[in-house]
């Protein structure tokens, strides 16, 4: 079965119906300069509506998480690492409570703490002596660090240490410690940015 072809728009499995909406000029496949759908005119900026609508400017500048102060370049001024540097980092510094750590850092080793913990607590199951054993070699140094890094975490959002102690209250003080560890870094150096 073959279509009429319409001349304004050479696709031949376009719905006819669909074509043209009256008052609108056709569309004209999205070349620049020229009139799309619903009026809309697609410039250099993106898609434009004509006079009395929203126009889109040249979109959203992206802030950097530090503002205009200088980046932290270092793991213990806050800077963003990897999953192997946040872990190195962490295990490199397990009884810093001076300085920063960055999201990243304390995310990608909270992540690696939950695999840990999982996996200590399967092999816990299946032989009791290997569970104690696996506790003792992984997870007191996890804890040590995990502490740590929290902490430092906090002085990153400019808030002190002490908050730790609130994820010890059940419910809210989870909500209240989950918020404090989501917040973005504090922009440049803050109160707790250690000496150079």
């Amino acid at each position: 079965m073959s279509s009429p072809q319409n001349p304004q728009n050479p696709n031949p499995y376009a719905d006819p119906v669909q074509e043209q909406i009256p008052g609108q000029a056709p569309w004209t496949g999205g070349q620049q300069g020229q009139q799309g759908p619903g009026g809309y005119q697609q410039g250099p900026g993106g898609y434009q509506q004509g006079p009395g609508g929203y126009q889109q400017a040249g979109g959203y500048g992206q802030a950097g998480g530090y503002g205009g102060g200088p980046r932290p370049t270092s793991y213990l001024q806050g800077a963003p690492v990897g999953f192997a540097d946040a872990v190195r980092g962490a295990f490199a510094h397990p009884l810093t409570l001076r300085g920063r750590a960055s999201r990243s850092a304390f995310w990608w080793f909270e992540l690696l703490a939950v695999i840990a913990y999982a996996v200590v607590s399967v092999i816990s199951d299946y032989s009791t002596v290997a569970g104690v054993i696996l506790d003792i070699i992984i997870g007191i140094p996890m804890v040590v660090a995990s502490i740590a890094l929290a902490v430092r975490r906090l002085h990153d959002a400019d808030h002190t240490g002490w908050w730790w102690w609130i994820g010890w209250v059940p419910l809210i003080g989870w909500i209240i410690a989950i918020v404090f560890y989501l917040q973005p870094s504090t922009p440049g150096p803050n109160r707790y940015s250690p000496a150079r």
